[in-house]
């Protein structure tokens, strides 16, 4: 049975994401983060999906300096 995908408050992302209300307004309103509005109102409700936020998360992932050397070191090459 497939898993339900989780629908989550702003309150529940701000949760999930370890933020701010403001920084998660900010976010949301440059559209940097995915999420949908409940209605057409300005003053709508906001909903965004775990997976999505997730997924932002990967994306914006930042390397450190050594993941970077070491998968430069392993790439297929051969001596």
């Amino acid at each position: 049975m497939a898993r339900k995908e989780e629908i989550l408050t702003s309150a529940e992302a701000r949760r999930y994401l370890k933020i701010g209300r403001t920084k998660l307004w900010q976010l949301t309103r440059e559209q940097v983060i995915p999420c949908y509005r409940l209605g057409s109102s300005p003053n709508a409700s906001l909903r965004y999906k775990r997976s999505e936020l997730l997924r932002w998360l990967e994306k914006n992932r930042l390397v450190p300096a050594g993941e970077i050397e070491s998968a430069g070191n392993g790439n297929g090459s051969r001596s």
